[in-house]
């Protein structure tokens, strides 16, 4: 008797020895299943940041990113859902549950009452990561949960992107495993979510730039048509140095000089255009106004001829220097000296 009950004292300590080794090897298992699956999203993390400095648009950013979290983060569908109004669109799909999405509308109508109550439409709408970590038991999922769990969907997360600020779509990622995204992983999604973000305004930030660089080309070019096409004569003049630094055809015929002899020259320093007196004359109500309206001179032609013409100035910021555009409207008479009657 006593051997027998000895006996089962040493089975039942085999056999809780043996539970306790086989809890230790599913908690290790378990260990290095966790482990891998926030390196991997790691590694989708690193790749992703360096995204962001190459993709020029959101579209190929929604390609780029599905196809991350499904090579490297593990996910067995990854999708961008796009706010357009009162619609979401599908920006790209990835993996091989992406079957699932076959009888799912496209676009999602957030109007609907049903799509309102989804997850995908909540994210949009409230601007925080949500999750189902047990698809298959999940109350609030939606009519297409039977052909996600068939497509081996276990766990579904979604998490928010943002566009200057607001959400402007959703990244939803399928796991093929029952509570998939724990807190550590949740928080890499969160992190990716916000480097997605910052893609995105990086994005708009380079077309807003290439914009503005593209209206300055378009301004600088409609600035030079009507200037070298102007009938009247115009020149850019440096205010600090009294420096030509830029002249239209018509002052060129009217000094009787080629554009080559007059850049880089100052004004007084050719025997023709305005004569020494008016020319400081001009400068002074250039310095005291900070422009000159219809300011009556006197200019010698090329032929010698000394007329008088009326002279406007306007600031003109050029080529990184202060500078002043003048204009000139020769008239008809002779010019009279100050001292003539």
């Amino acid at each position: 008797m006593v051997g027998a009950v000895a006996a089962l004292v040493i089975l039942g300590a085999f056999a809780g020895l043996a539970w306790l080794l086989l809890q230790q090897r599913r908690a290790s298992k378990a260990a290095r299943s966790r482990a891998d699956r926030l390196s991997h999203f790691l590694l989708a993390l690193a790749r992703a940041n360096r995204a962001v400095l190459r993709i020029e648009d959101e579209a190929a950013l929604w390609r780029e990113a599905c196809r991350l979290c499904v090579e490297t983060g593990q996910a067995v569908l990854a999708c961008v859902y796009v706010l357009d109004g009162t619609l979401a669109w599908r920006g790209a799909t990835a993996g091989p549950a992406a079957k699932v999405l076959e009888k799912v509308p496209d676009p999602l109508d957030l109007t609907e009452p049903e799509i309102q109550a989804s997850y995908t439409a909540r994210v949009l709408r409230e601007g925080r990561c949500l999750v189902s970590n047990d698809y298959v038991l999940d109350s609030q999922a939606g009519r297409w949960r039977s052909e996600a769990v068939n497509q081996g969907v276990r766990a579904i997360a979604w998490v928010p992107l943002r566009r200057a600020g607001e959400v402007s779509a959703a990244l939803m990622l399928c796991a093929g495993q029952r509570g998939f995204f724990d807190d550590e992983l949740l928080a890499l999604l969160e992190e990716l979510g916000e480097d997605l973000s910052f893609a995105l305004d990086s994005i708009d930030a380079r077309r807003a730039r290439q914009a503005a660089q593209q209206e300055i080309e378009a301004g600088r070019d409609r600035f030079q048509a009507l200037f070298f096409g102007a009938p009247l004569p115009m020149a850019i003049v440096s205010i600090p140095e009294r420096r030509i630094v830029e002249v239209n055809d018509a002052l060129c015929r009217l000094y009787g000089l080629a554009r080559e002899a007059l850049l880089g020259s100052t004004t007084g320093s050719h025997a023709y255009g305005i004569l020494p007196e008016d020319r400081e004359r001009f400068y002074e109500v250039l310095m005291r106004d900070g422009k000159v309206s219809n300011l009556p001179l006197r200019l010698r032609a090329a032929n010698g001829e000394v007329r008088g013409a009326l002279l406007n100035a306007v600031p003109l910021p050029y080529l990184g220097q202060p500078c002043c555009l003048v204009t000139s409207l020769e008239l008809d008479a002779p010019a009279l000296s100050p001292h003539q009657p």
